[in-house]
C-alpha cells in the first residue's frame, strides 16, 4: 500500500499523512508562536517574528488561519 502524501497548511510542503494538518516543522513554529503569544498578548506581528525566529508571512499565516490567537493584528506589509 502506498503512503498518503498530502500538502502542509501553511508551508505547503508535501508531508506524509498524518493527524495534523501541518508538518513537524511547521507544527513546532506554530507552539512557539502559541506560548510567545499566550505571554506577550500586546505584541504586533514582527516582534512575534523576531522573538520566535519564525518568518513573519509564517506568523501572519498562522494568524489568518487561525491557529494563533492574536488580538488587535496590525496590517503587515511583506
Amino acid at each position: 500500500m502506498e503512503d498518503f502524501v498530502r500538502n502542509c497548511r501553511l508551508c505547503e510542503l508535501p508531508m506524509n499523512s498524518s493527524p495534523f494538518s501541518m508538518c513537524p516543522t511547521c507544527l513546532n513554529d506554530n507552539n512557539n508562536v502559541q506560548n510567545f503569544i499566550y505571554k506577550n498578548p500586546l505584541v504586533s506581528i514582527e516582534e512575534i517574528a523576531q522573538f520566535t525566529s519564525v518568518p513573519i508571512e509564517k506568523v501572519a499565516k498562522l494568524v489568518d488561519l487561525g491557529h494563533s490567537y492574536k488580538r488587535n493584528i496590525e496590517d503587515v506589509t511583506y
